[in-house]
């Protein structure tokens, strides 16, 4: 089982459709985990279900999906070295209310190495897009 996390990246590289693009990039950036306790503001999902995910910059404004914008996900798979998660449809708080957003179209993997995580890669499948995010 998958605990919460914070993993602090300096770099990150760019693949598009496998590809590195744009060469290994150095910008801070805060990869958060949550389990979700207690649910999750601006989501209607019940609590205990999966994780949350936060990418940030250092000084805690939110980098993916818009200010504030975090994203439900599920495990999908994991073994000792990796662990999977993806988005799931879920409710969320629109200014029109209360709006399904399938969020299935990202995901996060999770690399280990003897008990530390050592990289995560953002995953934008509709884009076949991935950020590899590195100490």
């Amino acid at each position: 089982m998958l605990d919460s996390f914070v993993f602090n990246s300096e770099h990150h590289q760019r693949y598009e459709n496998g590809v590195p693009v744009m060469g290994l990039q150095t910008f801070n950036r805060v990869i958060r985990l949550e389990k979700n306790v207690n649910g999750c503001k601006g989501w209607n999902i019940p609590s205990g279900k999966g994780y949350i995910l936060y990418i940030d910059k250092p000084n805690d404004t939110p980098f993916f999906g818009g200010p504030g914008v975090p994203k439900p996900m599920d495990v999908i798979a994991e073994d000792d070295t990796v662990v999977k998660l993806q988005g799931y449809a879920a409710q969320a708080m629109t200014p029109f209310g209360w709006q399904m957003e399938d969020l299935s179209d990202s995901g996060l993997s999770v690399y280990f190495s003897n008990g530390k995580i050592v990289k995560c890669v953002f995953h934008m499948f509709n884009k076949n897009v991935d950020i590899e995010y590195l100490p």
